[in-house]
């Protein structure tokens, strides 16, 4: 069902060709692996879970973790929509109302009846207003209120696409190291992540019209002589309104012309970190270790802004972004963690990015944009940071630590590379078994309590003892290319060496 949707199939080409958000220690959108399911927490099941805090890799080694020493290789991806369905229908459909850039295709105008210089004829059709004229004219108080109704309408479209029109690919790889036997006195790890996003978003301007400028605009076009050479006219009605007079048709239409566009943002992550963790204090009731793990950042990143009047196939946008240049940039990160392990527990927490790593996009070219919130926005849109951000976690085991019942939350909320809002809240409970034959199984809830406010629920199963296989799905659902789908979805795959 999946491979019939262009959107998806767009999207799956551009993480494939490397136009892809961050690792942060472990990917802000989902994590890799068996912690797709269980979440960023020190499950101690899998050698996976000494990656999810720095200080786990001691503790895992101290407290008898299935797997202490080896490695994961795992793939993993997802997409995400928000809550618009046919999203690229209805962006397509609305930019066909809006006015080419000035320096775009298009026959240029004749002047209006108060002198304005010339100004480009949209080539894509305008909103047909030839009924309304007809059938009103020459009552043009009339005209004007069904006008602002048409403009009404197609502003609160365009609302619509800013807080919803967005749709979202990421996919990921990942091999951490884990040295379980101790050097210098603590655990090692070390670990290679690749990690990518592109993302497409509505950037809305609000349409700006005023009734009375457009009955007195109306007006003079009526009283006024047309050019006798019977080209069609594009006349400013009232602020971002335009009126369209094709001479050899008689029919009339309107146009909006501000900056409105759909920008598309793409980032790939190289990160290499290595880490260190030991054992800091031990008391009959527990044992504190400490972690420390340093994160080299190699991210390429890219942006495409097109207005919409610029827009003939949105979904050819994100074919920009797969041609465009992306310029590279490198920074260190820092993570700190924290463990207490007690008989059958332990709590923890973890710090991403202390020293809060910044990066840049590529300019864009605003020479086609006028507005000056629209500017603002996409000359601050260029930095983004690895924000500092604290994750809490709890595991509860078994005396074999065959199940784990774990919960995770992130003390504060972060953006990602493409600018999404991620803050995680996580419950998850698993079994793991000895068996070659019988799979291991694991349950678990992820919500984002920022952003886009998505719940996903996940399932896992180990087979084989090293084959991991986890699913999440969102049960919000939304309807793209008339396929009907869920509004997030994500899949992992990889295999679990123990040494």
């Amino acid at each position: 069902m999946l491979g019939d949707v262009t959107l998806i199939r767009s999207i799956a080409i551009l993480c494939a060709l490397g136009s892809a958000p961050a690792a942060l220690a472990g990917p802000v959108h989902q994590p890799a692996g068996a912690n797709l399911t269980y979440g960023n927490v020190t499950h101690g099941q899998r050698v996976l879970s000494a990656t999810s805090n720095p200080a786990a890799a001691a503790a895992n080694v101290a407290g008898g973790a299935k797997s202490a020493t080896g490695t994961v290789l795992s793939i993993g991806a997802g997409i995400e929509y928000g809550n618009l369905d046919e999203i690229f229908e209805t962006i397509d459909e609305l930019s066909a109302a809006f006015a080419p850039s000035d320096s775009g295709d298009g026959d240029s105008g004749g002047t209006g009846p108060d002198g304005d210089d010339p100004v480009p004829v949209n080539p894509k059709e305008p909103i047909d207003i030839g009924n309304i004229v007809d059938t009103l004219f020459p009552d043009f108080e009339k005209v004007v209120d069904s006008i602002a109704t048409e403009v009404a309408t197609r502003a609160a479209i365009l609302a619509l696409i800013a807080a919803e029109g967005h749709a979202k690919a990421y996919a990921s790889a990942d091999a951490p190291f884990v040295i379980g036997n101790e050097v210098l006195g603590g655990a090692w790890t070390f670990g290679v992540n690749w990690s990518g996003t592109a993302k497409a978003v509505g950037l809305a301007q609000p349409i700006a019209f005023n009734a009375e400028q457009a009955l007195a605009e109306l007006t003079a076009i009526y009283d006024a002589s047309l050019p006798a050479d019977g080209l069609p006219r594009l006349y400013d009605l009232s602020g971002d309104v335009n009126v369209f007079i094709d001479q050899a048709t008689g029919n009339y239409g309107i146009n909006f012309a501000n900056d409105s566009s759909f920008l598309t943002k793409a980032a790939q992550t190289l990160e290499v970190s290595l880490g260190y963790s030991w054992l800091a204090q031990k008391t009959a009731k527990g044992s504190l270790f400490l972690g420390v793990e340093g994160n080299f950042y190699d991210l390429a990143l890219s942006r495409v802004s097109v207005r919409f009047g610029d827009i003939t196939d949105s979904e050819d946008v994100f074919d920009a972004i797969r041609d465009s240049d992306f310029e590279y940039d490198q920074g260190i990160g820092i993570d700190l963690g924290v463990l207490w392990a007690g008989p059958g527990y332990q709590v923890g927490a973890t710090l991403n990015n202390l020293n809060e790593p910044r990066f840049e996009y590529p300019e864009i070219d605003l020479s086609n944009y006028s507005n000056s919130d629209i500017i603002s926005f996409l000359q601050r849109d260029r930095t983004y940071t690895m924000e500092r951000q604290l994750r809490l976690e709890g595991s509860y085991f078994t005396e074999n630590r065959n199940w784990t019942f774990n919960i995770g939350l992130d003390a504060n909320e972060i953006k990602d590379p493409v600018g999404d809002e991620f803050q995680w809240l996580t419950v998850s409970a698993g079994y793991a078994t000895e068996s070659w034959w019988v799979p291991g199984l694991r349950f678990g809830y992820r919500e984002n309590l920022a952003g886009t406010r998505l719940r996903y629920f996940g399932v896992g199963a180990t087979v084989f003892r090293i084959l991991n296989i986890d699913l999440a799905s969102t049960l919000d659902r939304v309807t793209i290319n008339d396929e009907d789908l869920p509004r997030g979805l994500a899949a992992s795959i990889g295999f679990d060496i123990s040494f």
